[in-house]
């Protein structure tokens, strides 16, 4: 009797031991799946971390977009380029309607050098993404075109006079805005574009001296006839506009 309470004894703590075991061996599964879901739930928080430090990337890349261009600047920036085009057009129209070869070779150079620099300048604004065809550039348009209109009732050396009286006032206001425009994409560190309009006024700055030059010759009853050679205007003033 005694052997057989004894085995039922033993039989009986193996039957807990075994039960033990599987108990812990199911816990530390469970605490192994639970580690499982905490490490995912980690992860998901790292890429949420992620997701939060790309939306304040965009966040901060917002403020720094819109200091890129400034209102003053952005209205600089229209003008110069309602400038260009007002340039280039008013220039087509000189090179049919001038009686100087002077005048002629001038608006010739200027187009080129206009469409050069509003290229230079248009490209600089694109890579920040800004347009220059706003309300400032279209009230510039307007303004261009009244006065290109007035130009063009005149002929033979009056329109001549009158153009190049349109072109000093025209580069005299350009040359300005172009300063204030390049101060101010400095101060803005916006380098390529403060370089572009450093070009610019270069170009301008030549512009408006030959304008005055060739303003004062055909105030004085001079400028060389449509069919003769050009002194002031030749392959000298054509070369650095090809070089630039």
């Amino acid at each position: 009797m005694k052997n057989t309470i004894c085995l039922g004894l033993a039989g009986a703590l193996a039957l807990l031991g075994s039960a033990h075991a599987q108990s812990s061996t199911g816990g530390s599964s469970s605490g192994s799946s639970s580690m499982g879901t905490s490490s995912g739930s980690s992860d998901t928080a790292t890429g949420g971390g992620g997701s939060h430090a790309g939306t304040d990337s965009t966040v901060t890349g917002a403020p720094s977009a819109g200091k890129k261009i400034n209102k003053k600047l952005q209205d600089d920036l229209e003008k110069l380029h309602a400038g260009n085009q007002a340039e280039i057009q008013a220039a087509q129209v000189a090179t049919t309607n001038a009686q100087s070869a002077d005048v002629k070779e001038f608006a010739e150079k200027m187009q080129s050098d206009h469409k050069q620099m509003d290229q230079q300048l248009t490209s600089a604004a694109e890579t920040l993404g800004v347009s220059l065809e706003g309300k400032t550039f279209a009230k510039e348009q307007q303004s261009a075109q009244k006065n290109l209109q007035k130009v063009q009732t005149k002929t033979g050396g009056d329109f001549d006079k009158a153009f190049m009286s349109q072109m000093v006032k025209d580069h005299e206001g350009a040359l300005k805005v172009a300063k204030d425009a390049e101060k101010n994409a400095q101060k803005e560190h916006q380098t390529e574009l403060a370089s572009a309009l450093q070009g610019g006024q270069t170009k301008i700055q030549g512009h408006l001296d030959e304008a005055k030059h060739i303003q004062k010759s055909l105030g004085k009853g001079g400028g060389t006839a449509a069919h003769g050679a050009s002194p002031s205007m030749g392959t000298g003033s054509s070369g650095p506009s090809s070089g630039q």
